[in-house]
């Protein structure tokens, strides 16, 4: 099913029905790039209007505009991604957005349809610790052809800068909320950093993570197969709407519909709890629906849904399941809460896992730990939340990047974790570019354009412009050899991995490696061009 959106109010009455894992996706078009949104998070499509400029406002915000008595701000879509115009018609139709609780216009050159597809046709993006900061949410197999879809909440976020607050949440039902277990699912690695951090900080431990319902579902299976009670698995589910293969709605259908599994309460946790979807979540049992910037009402309802759920199934009161906890911990040979250093402080930091059928690990960084643990935890034996890297030989230390100052204008966190992901791509296109020719030309340019365009997603959001700019012309040579027009282009690729490696490997002048940046885009752009 397709239809062609043209300055209209979209009608969410008839979009999906309830847990049949669907949705429909608005294609639109930015220059040469294409992308996707929800249409559930779209509330109309119109040809741009007179906009008035805010002083001292970001660059990608072009202003505000009125409609309907509502002042609406208004986001560049362009400028936001680094993207050069291309043409007169630039920016000609405004998609404006309803979301975290507010009304948001993005700037876009021309939309194109919208289509109805299952969600095992989202994919999710590579889980790598830096993307956590790269507004692609998940690619969708649209049409013949793979859509980006943007990860609008981030997007506006960075704008705004109203990010995720992570604050501890005070527990005044007097939980042990160090006892209790949570199953969050949720793909975007910036949401389900917040959200963890703060039930971390606020005291639950016990975190399992998965990116997809079809992966949290397959280990709730497991875990009651070996348990036999899916108390002794979970004490609540904290999900996602929108997720690749499995979203939010049949994720919770299925856990409803499932005689042993249905006891464990559910919370929807979305940007885009809309009356519709509100109706949709109560059709199939959701226990309680909150959008995403209320951090702290997704602890508060977690301590209600977790205490209503147990004393509703086995009559517990809270001293009882306080009492029940000691005994677990007493059975567990005397094992001790964590620590409050074991907490993860802010946002930067992930937040603590459970590996399943473990106890939690240590909160980790984006970037490598110093030592290893003095003892490693098994690997599961069924699916679970993503393997976390293999721990180096125990006693040795794990190699770690000299650090970098960063950039002027870049926030350091964010700079070191994408300087420590960066050197990693440099590694993989090096040997790309020396087992070019034993592999398959089309696998061969495959891998080097994957690596290419997550280097570009990630530095469009640090920001450092040189390296997208650059990024970008050495993708359109890769285009042309794609296209039959060159041979595998070792001499620009050459080029560009030596400069990428002034950036990563010290001593360097991280600012004079990105001016120098700015010289070499018109070179490599030239040698595309002479392929043409």
């Amino acid at each position: 099913m397709m239809s062609h959106p043209s300055n209209l109010l979209l009608d969410k009455e008839i979009l999906l029905e309830s847990g049949t894992n669907e949705l429909e996706l608005l294609v639109f078009r930015v220059a040469d790039y294409t992308f996707g949104i929800n249409v559930a998070k779209v509330r109309e499509v119109l040809p741009t209007v007179k906009i008035t400029a805010l002083p001292q406002a970001k660059r990608s915000i072009r202003g505000v505009f009125r409609l309907r008595n509502q002042v609406i701000p208004c986001v560049s879509l362009m400028t936001f991604l680094g993207i050069e115009s291309q043409g007169e018609h630039s920016e000609s139709t405004l998609i404006l957005a309803d979301f975290n609780q507010q009304q948001t216009a993005f700037l876009v050159d021309e939309v194109d349809k919208i289509y109805r597809l299952s969600w095992e046709n989202i994919l999710g993006v590579p889980n790598l610790g830096a993307l956590s900061h790269t507004p692609v949410t998940a690619l969708a197999r649209c049409d013949g052809r793979l859509i980006v879809m943007l990860d609008f909440e981030m997007i506006l976020d960075q704008v705004t800068d109203q990010l995720f607050r992570t604050d501890a949440v005070a527990n005044p039902l007097g939980l042990p909320r160090e006892r209790l277990r949570i199953l969050l699912v949720e793909d975007s690695s910036t949401v389900r950093e917040a959200i963890g951090t703060t039930l971390t900080t606020s005291g639950y431990r016990r975190l399992t993570f998965f990116e997809n319902g079809q992966a949290a579902w397959e280990w709730l299976e497991s875990q009651l197969a070996a348990t036999g009670k899916i108390e002794d698995v979970v004490d609540l589910v904290i999900s996602d709407v929108e997720m690749p293969q499995v979203d939010g709605f049949h994720l919770t259908k299925r856990i409803k519909q499932h005689p042993q599994v249905k006891r464990v309460p559910v919370l929807l946790y979305s940007s885009i709890v809309t009356p519709d979807n509100h109706k949709k979540g109560r059709a199939v049992g959701a226990d309680a629906q909150v959008s995403k910037p209320e951090l702290a009402e997704v602890v508060r309802l977690a301590d209600e849904l977790i205490l209503a759920a147990r004393e509703r199934l086995q009559g517990e009161t809270i001293e009882q399941i306080a009492a029940m906890a000691g005994e677990e911990s007493g059975a567990a040979g005397g094992e001790t809460p964590l620590e409050a250093s074991n907490v993860c402080p802010h946002a930067d930091t992930a937040p603590q896992r459970e590996q399943p059928g473990n106890e939690p690990s240590s909160a980790a960084s984006g970037l490598p730990e110093a030592t290893e643990p003095t003892q490693s935890p098994s690997p599961p034996s069924q699916p679970g939340p993503a393997p976390q890297p293999p721990p180096p030989t125990k006693g040795r230390r794990r190699p770690r990047l000299p650090s970098v100052p960063p950039p002027v204008g870049v926030k350091g966190s964010l700079w070191q974790t994408f300087h420590h992901e960066l050197a990693g791509h440099v590694a993989a296109l090096r040997n790309t570019l020396q087992e070019g020719v034993a592999m398959e030309a089309d696998a061969r340019l495959h891998a080097a354009l994957r690596t290419l365009h997550t280097i570009k997603s990630a530095a469009m959001v640090v920001p450092l412009e040189p390296v997208t700019r650059v990024t970008h012309a050495v993708e359109g040579i890769l285009a042309a050899a794609q296209a039959g027009r060159c041979s595998w282009p070792v001499e620009p690729l050459t080029t560009y991995l030596a400069w990428l490696e002034t950036i990563v490997a010290p001593p360097v002048d991280v600012n004079a490696s990105l001016a120098a940046g700015k010289e070499l885009e018109p070179h490599l752009a030239g040698w595309a061009a002479a392929q043409a």
